[in-house]
Order: C-alpha cells, then structure tokens, then sequence
C-alpha cells in the first residue's frame, strides 16, 4: 500500500458506482469456503470408514475441512490465522484494502470539486520552495489557458510572484519553516501572463511527513477584486468628491508625518491657505456648476504649479491648503506663494472675464509659528483672515502680523476668554463709593470683574466684557462675579452695617425668566438681604419698553434691592424716561465728569444734577480724580463719588484693609 499523503496522491478516484458496488454487495469467498471445507469433511469421514487407509489422513482431512466450513460462516479460520502469521493475504483482506482506498479517493474527489467551487487554489512547496503539487484553479490564477498543472511542477514558487512583494514573501515563508511562525497569512501581486496587476491572498502553513517538516502547504485566493473595492473606498475616504485632491483627513495625516521628519531632520515647512476672492459671485452670476468647474480648475491650475514633494488638499469650500516643505529660508516660501498668486491671477482672470476672482493667501511656519498640526492650521487660517482684511489679492505670513496687524489676536483671546470663563477663573475686585460730605465714609464698595490670563497679562474689561456680550456669556460671567462678591460680602468684618455692594447687570441677564428667582435664591443663599444690595442697570432697558421694564425694575425695587440707573447720558433714553422707572439713583457717566472743569461740562453736570434732584433721585458721579473734581462735584449736590481720587479697584483683602482704616477712630488710623 502507497504510503503518499492523500492531497499529493495523483491517483484517478475509481468509477463511483463501482465503488459503491463493491461496498455493497456480498463476498463470493466465505461460500466457496463452506462448500470446499464440506467436500473435504466428507472425505475425511469416508476415510476413516475404510480401516486400511491412514487415520493420519483421515484426521487432517477432517480438522481441513471443518476450519473452512465453518470459517464461511463465523469469519474464523485457525489455517487463516497461521498463514497470516507467515504474511500471507487472503482474498477479503485485499477486497477491504481496495474498499478503503476506493473511499480515501472519493473522499479526495469531494474535496477538489469542493476547491473548485471555492475558486481557491492548494498550492504544495518543497523545502526548496518549489511548487511540489497544485490544485485545478492553478493555470485560472496565473491567466495560463491551454498549460497543464503538471507544466508547473518543480518550478520556483516566487518566480510567479510580483518582484515588489517577492523579498517580503520570501522572508515570511523562511521563518515558517524555522518555526517562527505557525500561519504566514499576506497579500501579494502575481504575475500572470496576461501581465495585468493581481492580487492574491495567501495563507501557508508547515507540512509535516513522519514527523518532519516536509515542506509547506498553502492556499490562495483571488483577492483582486475586492483589493481594488477597498482601495476605491480608502481613495474616497481621503479626496475630495469634486476635484479629485486630497481631503482634511488626508491632510491631517500628512502634517503630522511631515512634523516628525522635520523634528528628526531639523528641517521646516509651511503651509498656505488658499482663498477664492469673491468667490460667491461667480456662484450667484452663473450657478453653482460654473463654480464648481472653476474649483476643479484652480485645483488643476495649482497641482501643476507644484513640485512633486508639495502637498495639496481642499479644505472645503473655495479654500485649498498647501504643505510646503522647504530647507529653512523663508524667503523661498515667500518665493513660491508669489508665484502661485501671479499663475492663479492670470488664469483666474482669462476664465473670468465677466467677473473679477482673486486669490488671497495666508501662511504659517513649522515650528517657528506653531508645533502642532490644528494650531498651525488655525495661525494660517488668522494670515489668510489678515490678507483678506487688506484688501485681498495678497499674501500674508503669520510671523508679520505681530507688527502689521495689532489685533490679529483676537481669536485666540476669544478663545482663552471661553476657557476662563469655563475654568471660574474670573476674579473680583472692588472700588469704593465714598459720601460726598465725609469722604471717610464709604457708603458701598462696587464689584468688578477682572480677568488675568497668562499670556495677555490684565486684560481691560472694555475689551472682554463685549466677548461675553458676544459669545452668550455673559449671563455666567454675571453669576461667577454675583456668587464671589456675595461670598466676600458675606464675610466681611466692618462697623458700617449702611455699606451696600453694588453689582452691574446687564441688559440681557435682566431680560432672562430667571433672572429674578435665581437672584433672591442666591442673595438668600449667601445669607445678604437685598436692602445691602444695589444693582446697576445701563439706561439701555429702557428700549424694551417702558412698560416692560416698569415691571421688571418694579420687581425688584419691591424685593428691596436699590437700584441704580448706570452710565447716564450715554444711552438711548431720554430724561423723560427715568421718572417712568422705579430707580434710585442716577450714575453719572465719567465722559461727562471729565469735562466738569470746562465750562460747558460743568453746563452738562449742573443740568443732570438738578434734574436728578427734581426727581429726587440721588446722585453718584463715577470718575473723579482728583480733589478739584470731587470739590466742584460735591458744591453742586452730588451725594457720592467714585473714583482713582480715592482708591483703585482692589482685591477683596486690599480693599477689606482700606475700609478697616477709613472706619477706624482718627487717632488709631494716624498711628496705623
């Protein structure tokens, strides 16, 4: 019996019905037995009959023909079993090695027509890495019609494999066969003979052959197709539908890879965003389908433009980004963004005869700008708002906007604005408001709030109070300067119960539902009444209405709190509308305290005062810096004063120390 593994055997499979015949039907040779051992039984009984012929022979004849009888029918024959102890083979033995062998080739036949449905194919390799046995999809893969499978037998495996993956492929099989690995699984590139690209999946595995590494079996599948599906779908993934170029996730990975090498190689690049000017009109004169062409062409017109070591990218819309890698002089970045500008102006202006499109470019640096990849896009993007803001049809890099533009930064205080404001690090200061007839007296110290930031420094509140205004926080900067100024106020420790603290709102927190509830809940949280509290409301809620505003300021006057009718004169309102309203006092806005030395300021001052007192309305004037100011103010009615004449706006522990000493008694505060 063949000892050859049943994937190698070559054999031909036997007839399908005559195999299944065989398995069948009954053997002939247990009757043959049967019937020739009762021949010889017979034999043995006549002979000893007879008395003159052998009983020796009679006896044999017997003990023969008895072992055959009944050997057809029980399958036990003693004559069998000493022949087969001399190696002898009967008859059934043979017809049961032949039934095994007919099942062991049909078994292989099921499984190479199932191979064959699989469309894969069973390759076999030598330890030399020659092909030792191929399935029947072999000459299909490799496009060979007409060549046998036996054409190929002892040839080099990796002569049919693409040189590019060849070395690959080469070093995972060796390590297969020093047991490295268990499973090699990779895709590579045949070469067929219609010489078009194929991709082939492969999985490999050692062959083992009494006990040995024999060689190494695998199976490979056409792949081709659904390569060319994943690649399609990665291309999509990565370009822009429209003109073809790479997208922002395409663009991203680059800027990354190109920060690596330039912090390995000590090397720079730029990137340059790109902008259509005016890019909307060609969209409303001509439709969004001439727009888009003109995208494509810009897209063409720039690849051209570029070297090949340059990347390019849209970034949506009519904006196109370019990373630029370059030795480290600026000057060549300069170089090449004039030149693309000059290129899309002459073309833009031949496409565009109707309209006029420009191009403005912004740029940034690697890493003298920035040293991430989203912070250098957004440094671009503030060159590119720059170039724009100039009149467009230009270049701007960000490195020049610090002596060019000295609000370029306004992007990114916005940003630090929100962070702060997110991080509750907003602090408080106060500015006392001193009794015009006893300027020792402070009658109540207003809440102001200050952001320090670590790269602005003290930031004027002029210039972050329109960012909450404008970004929608103002309403939590109200409260983080609400809840700390009641936590301070709370805490205090002075002998003047009349101090009241003053808190600014604006016109949008007041026009809030819960406005009103959230403040008496947090007034009485703090444990202040809000007899001890004023609220200073610019004149600017006068135009929601008086009505309106008649009953939101009503509300609060009768919940006891004072309220204060802020900056004065520099609103939309008249003075016929503040005897509508339930205020108690009118702030006087410093633009008119600062002209109170010249004679048509102290017209104005005298006029709000006496209007003011006609209404019987107290009066405060904000502003006033020196003693003179404070004199003119004080002869012509002003109850209370505010300003550097008499503190700063101080931390709450400065400010805490400076009303301790004005309350104390003149002869400890002159010790003090």
């Amino acid at each position: 019996m063949s000892h050859q593994s049943p994937i190698l055997s070559t054999r031909p499979a036997p007839p399908r019905d005559a195999a299944t015949a065989c398995a069948r039907s009954n053997y002939v040779e247990p009757t043959i037995r049967s019937i020739a051992g009762a021949f010889i039984l017979a034999c043995g009984i006549l002979v000893l009959i007879k008395p003159e012929w052998s009983v020796l022979w009679a006896a044999t004849l017997c003990f023969v023909g008895f072992n055959l009888f009944q050997s057809g029918f029980t399958q036990f024959c003693v004559m069998e079993k000493l022949l087969k102890k001399l190696r002898f083979k009967s008859e059934l033995d043979e017809i049961r090695t032949l039934s095994r062998s007919h099942a062991e080739a049909e078994a292989r036949a099921a499984f190479y027509d199932t191979l064959g449905l699989l469309n894969e194919v069973v390759v076999e390799l030598s330890r030399e890495g020659e092909l030792a046995f191929l399935s029947e999809h072999w000459t299909k893969l490799l496009a060979a019609d007409g060549r046998r499978n036996a054409d190929f037998l002892g040839l080099a495996f990796l002569s049919f494999v693409k040189q590019h993956d060849r070395d690959t492929l080469e070093q995972r099989l060796s390590a297969l066969l020093k047991g490295e690995s268990d499973i090699v699984t990779l895709r590579f590139r045949m070469q067929r003979e219609d010489r078009l690209e194929h991709w082939v999946e492969g999985k490999f595995a050692r062959h083992h052959k009494h006990g040995q590494v024999h060689g190494i079996r695998g199976v490979l599948r056409d792949v081709t197709e659904a390569y060319m599906q994943e690649k399609r779908i990665s291309h999509m993934a990565m370009h822009d539908a429209l003109t073809g170029l790479p997208n922002r996730t395409y663009l991203d990975a680059r800027i990354n890879e190109a920060i690596e090498q330039s912090r390995s190689s000590a090397t720079k690049f730029a990137l340059l965003f790109i902008d259509l000017d005016n890019f909307k009109r060609i969209n409303d004169l001509y439709g969004h389908k001439a727009g888009d062409q003109l995208l494509v062409s810009v897209g063409e017109l720039l690849r051209a433009s570029l070297r090949a070591t340059d990347v390019l990218a849209r970034w949506g819309g009519d904006e196109f980004v370019v990373l630029l890698p370059f030795p480290g002089e600026i000057d060549m970045v300069r170089r090449i963004a004039s030149e693309l500008l000059d290129g899309l102006r002459n073309d833009l202006e031949k496409q565009c005869r109707d309209t006029f499109v420009t191009v403005s470019i912004g740029v940034a640096i690697y890493p003298d700008d920035a040293e991430s990849a989203e912070t250098l896009l957004v440094q671009a993007d503030k060159a590119l708002f720059y170039a724009k803001s100039q009149g467009r049809n230009n270049i701007q890099l960000y490195a020049d906007l610090q002596t060019r533009a000295p609000g370029f930064e306004d992007a990114e205080m916005t940003a630090r604005f929100v962070a702060a404001v997110k991080q509750n690090l907003l602090e408080v200061h106060y500015q006392p408001v001193m009794d015009a007839a006893n300027p020792r007296c402070p009658v109540s110290v207003e809440a102001l709030a200050r952001w320090h930031d670590d790269k602005y420094g003290w930031v004027n509140p002029a210039d972050f109070i329109p960012l909450a205004e404008n970004m929608g926080l103002i309403h939590e900067v109200g409260r983080q300067v609400l809840e700390q100024a009641l936590d301070h106020f709370s805490k205090r420790n002075n002998t003047c119960d009349a101090l009241k603290l003053a808190v600014n709102v604006s016109k949008r927190q007041l026009m809030s539902p819960d406005f009103y509830p959230t403040l008496l809940a947090t007034v009485e949280r703090f444990g202040v009444h809000p007899r001890q509290i004023k609220l200073e409301i610019t004149e600017s809620i006068a135009l929601e209405g008086i009505e309106r505003a008649r009953a939101l300021l009503q509300r609060l006057s009768d919940a006891g709190f004072t309220l204060s009718l802020d900056d004065f004169g520099t609103g939309f309102s008249s003075l016929s509308h503040v005897h509508e309203l339930p205020f108690d006092e009118i702030k006087i806005d410093i633009s008119f305290v600062r002209r109170i030395k010249t004679p048509e300021g102290r017209v104005l001052v005298k006029t709000i005062v006496d209007m003011g007192h006609a209404m019987r309305l107290a009066l405060v004037a904000e502003g006033v810096e020196d003693s003179e100011t404070a004199a003119i103010l004080q002869g012509m009615g002003v109850e209370m004063l505010q300003g550097y004449h008499f503190s700063r706006p101080m931390p709450k522990e400065v400010c805490a120390d400076f009303i301790a000493r004005l309350q104390a008694p003149p002869a400890a505060a002159a010790a003090a």
